[in-house]
C-alpha cells in the first residue's frame, strides 16, 4: 500500500497543479453543491490524484477518520482548509 506521505503528496500535486486555489478545488469536488465533501466525493478526489483505485475507499475512510473534526463523516470548507494545511506541512 502507498504511504500516507505519498498519498498526501499526490493530493497536494493535484490541488496545486489543477486548481487556482483551494476554494476552486473544494467547489470542483463538491459535486452536489451541499458545501461538504462526502465519502464518494473524497473517493473521486483520491482517484483524480492517481492513487491506486483499489485503496481509494480505504484512503477516504482514513481521511475522514483522522481529519473530520465534527465526526459527521464529511468535510466542510473549514475542515478541508485544515486538512490542506496539514497535507502541506507533512509533505514539506
Amino acid at each position: 500500500m502507498v504511504s500516507k506521505k505519498e498519498i498526501f503528496r499526490k493530493i497536494r500535486i493535484l490541488i496545486t497543479q489543477s486548481f487556482n486555489n483551494p476554494t476552486e478545488a473544494f467547489e470542483f469536488f463538491d459535486k452536489n453543491g451541499d458545501g461538504f465533501l462526502g465519502k464518494s466525493e473524497l473517493i473521486q478526489l483520491i482517484k483524480d490524484a492517481k492513487i491506486n483505485r483499489f485503496f481509494s475507499s480505504t484512503v477516504a475512510d482514513k481521511m475522514i477518520e483522522g481529519l473530520d473534526e465534527d465526526q459527521n463523516e464529511k468535510f466542510d470548507w473549514k475542515e478541508f482548509k485544515k486538512a490542506l494545511k496539514k497535507l502541506i506541512e507533512e509533505t514539506d
